[in-house]
This record gives structure tokens, sequence and C-alpha cells, in this order.
């Protein structure tokens, strides 16, 4: 994506690559505490709808996971009215006490990468943010494209998936405040960067 003036970056309906960390409770069992399957799928919920602004997802795993640092769980998640399906990595970073602090990591869904769609896309939503010369006139054009970065997000290629989910994480926080200020800071403009290097497009600094 090109860096224009404000930085260019995209606003997308699902995070990928992006993460959090939520404190749960967790429960005494014969093999030690866990955080119960339920507790994790709520909660993994909760973090993904308040990244994206969106209404909470619905999140599957096959268990709970140990509450021990390190423990890991592979759950998927399907966003709201969506049927696309993402997997979701939940691991264990730190114990307190009863409570277990764990971090979400959204991948990219299963079976959509392509990328010629995505630097198709990313060449279109260029074009139309680099006429933006003021912030309301960037934050314009990136609500006037949203369709087309529905479908940016929907197949970015795993080599280029963390920079997307940090220009997801950026746009989506922007269009839900209506302030662009993220956008200059120097992990947005490395995203935006090396989407443009991985797509062989211009950018501008």
């Amino acid at each position: 994506m090109r860096v224009v003036r404000p930085l260019a970056v995209l606003s997308v309906a699902f995070a990928l690559g992006a993460g959090a960390i939520v404190t749960v409770g967790t429960a005494a069992t014969a093999g030690g505490p866990m955080v119960s399957k339920s507790t994790v799928e709520t909660q993994a919920a909760k973090i993904l709808a308040a990244k994206t602004g969106q209404k909470l997802p619905k999140v599957s795993c096959p268990s709970g996971v140990a509450a021990k640092v390190g423990a890991v769980i592979h759950c998927t998640v399907v966003p709201y009215g969506k049927t696309l399906i993402y997997p979701v990595t939940i691991t264990v970073q730190a114990i307190h006490g009863s409570t277990a602090n764990f971090y979400v990591q959204v991948g990219q869904a299963l079976g959509q990468a392509n990328q010629a769609k995505f630097c198709a896309d990313n060449a279109t939503i260029n074009s139309a943010l680099s006429a933006a010369t003021t912030p309301s006139a960037f934050l314009a054009a990136l609500q006037a494209n949203e369709q087309v970065i529905l479908e940016f997000q929907s197949v970015a290629p795993a080599k280029i998936v963390a920079s997307a989910g940090t220009l997801t994480s950026a746009a989506r926080q922007a269009i839900t405040t209506g302030d662009i200020a993220i956008f200059n800071t120097k992990a947005v403009a490395k995203a935006a960067i090396a989407v443009d290097r991985f797509c062989g497009q211009s950018t501008q600094g």
C-alpha cells in the first residue's frame, strides 16, 4: 500500500495477525488447572470483537487450555455475518494466582489467499488514497472503498498477512474513531511499505 500524506492504510472486516491479552479465571482439574473451553471461546470472541469494532464472532475450540505459560490451543473463528473460517491460535502468556493471561492471534482465512487479487485491490486502494490531501478526504476514501478493502482482507497471502494485520487494526481504529493519527506511526508505515513491496508497487514516503 502506498504511503501518502497521511500514511495509506486499509480498513478491513477482520483483523489478521492481530492479538490481545485478556485475564480469565482458571479452575483446578485432575490434570492441573485449566481455562475451560467455554471461557476460552467467549473471551477470544470478545477480544476480536473489541479489536475489529464488529459484533461477536463465533469462536470454536476443541477443548479448554492448560493454565500454564506457553500452553497453546488451536481454534477457528467465523466473523459475524460471514462464512469465511479463520484459524486462531490462543497462547497462555502468564499465570497470576487463579488467573491466566492469554494472547489471541488470527491467521489467514482458510483457502482464501490469492496474490493477484490482493495486489489488484492494493493498487485500487492506492489510487483512491493517493488523491487524499486532508485527513477527512483520506478517511472518506477508505469508507468509499470498503468493499474492495474487504476483499483485500480475505485474500491476503500468508507471506504478507502480518503486515496486513497491522494495517487492518490501524484502519479499523481510524474508521471507528474518525481519527487517523495512528497512520503516522512507524509500525503502520513499515507495514504499508511491506505490502507495496510484496506487490511490486510504488511507495511514497
